[in-house]
């Protein structure tokens, strides 16, 4: 089984035996088990669940529990979060020249944490991509663009001193500067 916090919304579980309809219960250290509230669905077979969570439980342990349609338990698992998060990817990318010597990439998240760090992609033509060295930022600068076209993307995980994320968000949509 395998659990990820979602842009530190909610937790989804999921399970690779899909042949079988599981019932799904979870809870964090201290709190009570609680029922799956939304169940992730294929061909009507229960592979997922998604719940709420606060942004505390992040650092204790989550105790999963899988049972078989006659109540059976059928693994039992305790999994880690902390390093367990997936961000949205940065929302509102814009660009702008300042005094013909540089371009500058301005972005934000969807949520307010000072604890993101992002990376920037970009190339040139539809060259191969350059990836800048991640930061806690909200924007970028290149200095003495040439007339070509830029294209830049941009991601973002939980950074280091905040209990880093194994995960990176995916890429954002592209913003373009440049003919």
């Amino acid at each position: 089984m395998n659990c990820l916090i979602i842009n530190l919304d909610y937790v989804n579980c999921t399970w690779t035996e899909h042949e079988h309809n599981y019932t799904f219960r979870s809870r964090f250290t201290h709190r009570e088990t609680l029922d799956c509230p939304e169940y992730l669905r294929i061909d009507g077979v229960n592979v997922g669940c998604v719940f709420p969570y606060k942004t505390a439980q992040r650092f204790n342990t989550l105790e999963t529990r899988l049972y078989s349609d006659d109540g059976g338990l059928v693994t039992e698992q305790e999994h880690n979060l902390k390093s367990y998060v997936k961000l949205s990817p940065p929302i509102n990318l814009s660009v702008m020249e300042k005094k013909d010597t540089e371009l500058w990439l301005y972005w934000d998240f969807t949520k307010n944490n000072g604890c993101f760090e992002s990376e920037v992609r970009y190339r040139t033509d539809n060259n191969v991509w350059k990836n800048t060295t991640p930061g806690p930022r909200t924007s970028f600068s290149l200095p003495f663009p040439s007339k070509k076209r830029y294209e830049f993307q941009v991601r973002a995980r939980i950074q280091s001193s905040c209990g880093e994320s194994k995960f990176w968000s995916d890429w954002s949509e592209p913003v373009y500067w440049g003919s």
